[in-house]
């Protein structure tokens, strides 16, 4: 009879344990595909990429520390999705910003078991468009800016952090690539196919 209540409390413990287990979200990696992003084909013998955005090297700026920066995600998409065709105009895009900022604040959602404070990140991407003549005269110019935001705890990996801020990217280049459509479309129509 004894063992038999052994018997009954370890499975009692047991029991609890697993019910009390949550299942772990596991982050999927994510895949940069430009070929999702919208296209642009752009009448202009020359295409032109001028990044003016200079790194700051702040200590809520992270974006110099990052393996595979937004800067560097946005030049791979205007380098692939802008095509350029025809015998006169210059196209230049200017990379006004690309930055991303981390910092720690207080964690006004906080659920029970979660941290006092969290990292609060956000990405700002402001990309101007211009379409020049052959004499230089401005034809069509336009600027598209697009931010976004996330959180997270301050007691995750590496990996994890990379993975969240890799989403970031991904989900403000589909905004600037929506928002770039509309615009172009509406301010350069004639030199656009």
């Amino acid at each position: 009879m004894n063992l038999l209540n052994i018997s009954k409390k370890y499975i009692l413990i047991i029991s609890f344990f697993l019910i009390s287990c949550q299942p772990v979200e596991i982050m999927q990696e994510v895949v940069f595909d430009n070929t999702v992003l919208n296209k642009f084909n752009v009448v202009a013998e020359q295409k032109t990429i001028n990044n003016l955005y200079e790194l700051k090297y702040d200590e809520k700026y992270i974006d110099g520390s990052l393996t595979n920066p937004p800067l560097l995600r946005l030049n791979n998409w205007l380098n692939e999705n802008f095509i350029i065709f025809g015998n006169e105009n210059k196209f230049v895009i200017n990379i006004l910003d690309a930055s991303i900022t981390k910092i720690e604040r207080e964690n006004s959602n906080k659920k029970k078991y979660e941290g006092k404070n969290e990292f609060f990140y956000e990405l700002s991407f402001v990309v101007e468009y211009v379409l020049y003549s052959d004499n230089k005269i401005i034809l069509a110019t336009t600027k598209v800016q697009t931010n976004r935001t996330t959180t997270s705890s301050v007691y995750i990996s590496l990996n994890e952090k990379e993975l969240i801020i890799d989403n970031m990217i991904l989900d403000a280049l589909k905004d600037l690539s929506i928002k770039s459509n509309e615009l172009i479309k509406r301010h350069m129509s004639k030199f656009i196919l």
